[in-house]
């Protein structure tokens, strides 16, 4: 076990074990990292400028499916700070593929 002296509160030890509190193998635990992976993704694309199907909006659809499985975790969770990045997120990438094979909003 390590203890953590604070310069700030010199007379409190503090804990520095971190105890997992977070459940395993359950479907919200599935949901965020597959949807994480997919948001890495992602990012990885567009930091990259990779365009496989240029036909497609591939880096938007991949940033949609992974907003929403954190929108569904947050929903889960009911997490509200979660749920309202999460739906503005949904929201914006939506608008962007209705625009990229509709050319309106």
């Amino acid at each position: 076990m390590s203890i953590y002296k604070c310069n700030k509160y010199p007379e409190k030890d503090f804990d520095m074990n971190l105890n997992k509190i977070t459940p395993l193998h359950t479907k919200d635990w599935y949901v965020k990292w597959v949807s994480s992976a997919v948001l890495i993704a992602a990012q990885l694309s567009t930091a990259m400028g990779v365009e496989l199907f240029p036909e497609y909006p591939l880096t938007m659809v991949l940033y949609l499916v992974g907003i929403l499985g954190w929108l569904l975790v947050a929903y889960w969770w009911h997490d509200r700070a979660l749920m309202i990045l999460n739906s503005i997120g949904a929201f914006i990438m939506a608008t962007g593929i209705v625009k990229f094979y509709f050319g309106v909003l």
